[in-house]
């Protein structure tokens, strides 16, 4: 009874997203990025801010959670800001990681709007987890991402992406050019190439051509690119 119970709340869960999803045209390039997440377990993508990188993970996370792919969606990013120590911040863990979710939710709230994305945060079928408290957990049938994963080490990515239990994917994305912390301790670029060639492993890349937010930002992210080359940065 409870099995039957809980493949009925699936349905009819999927069903709400189905009616809830908007009509979103996407460009070839994040169509490419789509496929790369359905083909593969683990997927890393990279590229300059405003190329929808986080948008079209969550696009499809949604989509697989109507598809019934999958049960939960896992939000995930390093707080950078916070050392990954949220004590000093105000309030239970909810209110610390609220600011850090914001970007998430923003990006659901386009696709299946406010009222939806609230109930399904309430209901835990998507939630978001500090890196520093996913120690010990597996998710089961879930899509995992990892956001802003340019200011993550060795270590916390292993971290991450060792939480993938029986039927999950993992999509991890991040700006190389934005990162937070020490050279030293960014390790995204080599990470990535650390696991070139395992089976069921690829890397979808991202350019500032590819941005779709105001167009001036494609010539600023080259100038930018094209100075950081110059002096080494």
């Amino acid at each position: 009874m409870t099995k039957q119970i809980k493949t009925m709340a699936r349905t009819s869960r999927a069903a709400s997203i189905a009616a809830g999803m908007k009509r979103i045209q996407l460009r070839p390039n994040q169509r490419n990025y789509v496929d790369t997440i359905d083909k593969n377990d683990i997927t890393f993508c990279y590229g300059p801010a405003g190329t929808s990188k986080t948008f079209t993970a969550c696009y499809t996370a949604l989509q697989m959670l109507q598809e019934k792919k999958i049960k939960e969606i896992v939000l995930c990013k390093p707080i950078q800001e916070a050392g990954e120590k949220l004590g000093h911040l105000p309030g239970d863990i909810h209110d610390k990681v609220d600011p850090y979710m914001k970007s998430y939710k923003s990006n659901i709230e386009k696709i299946i709007g406010v009222e939806l994305t609230k109930t399904l945060f309430d209901k835990k079928v998507i939630r978001f987890e500090p890196l520093a408290y996913m120690r010990g957990d597996t998710f089961d049938d879930a899509l995992m991402i990892l956001d802003e994963a340019q200011n993550a080490t060795y270590k916390q990515l292993m971290l991450f992406i060792t939480r993938m239990g029986r039927d999950s994917k993992v999509v991890v994305t991040g700006d190389v050019s934005q990162a937070d912390i020490a050279n030293s301790q960014v390790s995204l670029p080599d990470f990535i190439e650390l696991l070139s060639g395992v089976k069921g492993i690829d890397t979808h890349i991202f350019t500032e051509s590819d941005i779709v937010r105001a167009k001036i930002l494609q010539e600023v992210v080259a100038r930018y690119d094209k100075w950081k080359i110059q002096n080494n940065k």
